[in-house]
């Protein structure tokens, strides 16, 4: 399996790729008006993760794991991000890394994980989360290039057969900042993606639905993963 897989074949297609639905929700990363990213309280202050890069073993005792979302199956999805994918235009290049979980520049350790309501992926939206070390610029740098290029990028060729559209959606209020936006290959749903710095780690949500129905990354999951990592 490919690290592409991380976040293009979840489901049947997975991101990148679902049902047939041009619809559009509100919600944690549903696409949709907002600026698409968000700051949140000053970095380090008490509880949040450590501003220094942390290894795979403490990036392994963050992730989540069964049992810790009421609801949720969550497995291990040990895909290391390595895809290569070029964007055009080059201004889109940072989403295309994201929908691949192979930002520039690449972790220092990462650890994956699927999680997903029913009894298998493929019974509704199913959710992978990544989550990636850097040291505290490194980490800042991916959430600057994100806000960059949901400024300047609104659809790009390059990744998948079709053409992909992008659009900004409101943020959460989670970790130190956070960006969310949809990509939406032609004749599918669009896919949702959150992405959260919370000190020098990057922790990457991208839900894909296998219903049909508009994709939502589910609030529980980045709360959840979100306090984890800082407790």
């Amino acid at each position: 399996m490919t690290a592409a897989a991380l976040c293009t074949a979840v489901l049947v297609a997975g991101c990148g790729g679902g049902s047939d639905s041009g619809g559009k929700d509100s919600g944690a990363a549903a696409t949709g008006s907002g600026s698409g990213s968000r700051s949140g309280p000053a970095p380090d202050a008490g509880g949040k993760a450590p501003s220094g890069p942390l290894g795979a073993a403490q990036l392994k005792s963050a992730a989540l794991t069964a049992g810790d979302v009421d609801g949720y199956q969550i497995t291990d999805f040990p895909v290391k991000p390595d895809d290569e994918s070029t964007a055009r235009p080059a201004a889109c290049q940072p989403l295309e890394d994201m929908r691949t979980a192979s930002p520039d520049p690449g972790p220092q350790a990462f650890e994956g994980r699927l999680a997903f309501p029913g009894a298998a992926p493929a019974d509704g939206a199913a959710t992978t989360i990544g989550l990636m070390a850097y040291d505290r610029s490194g980490a800042e740098g991916v959430l600057d290039r994100l806000r960059t290029a949901l400024k300047k990028c609104t659809a790009y060729e390059g990744g998948v057969p079709a053409r992909t559209t992008a659009e900004a959606a409101t943020a959460p209020d989670a970790g130190d900042e956070a960006v969310a936006f949809g990509l939406q290959t032609e004749r599918d749903s669009a896919d949702a993606f959150v992405v959260v710095r919370t000190g020098a780690t990057v922790v990457l949500f991208c839900t894909a639905s296998g219903t049909g129905t508009p994709a939502k990354v589910p609030e529980a999951l980045v709360s959840a993963q979100i306090r984890k990592l800082e407790a």
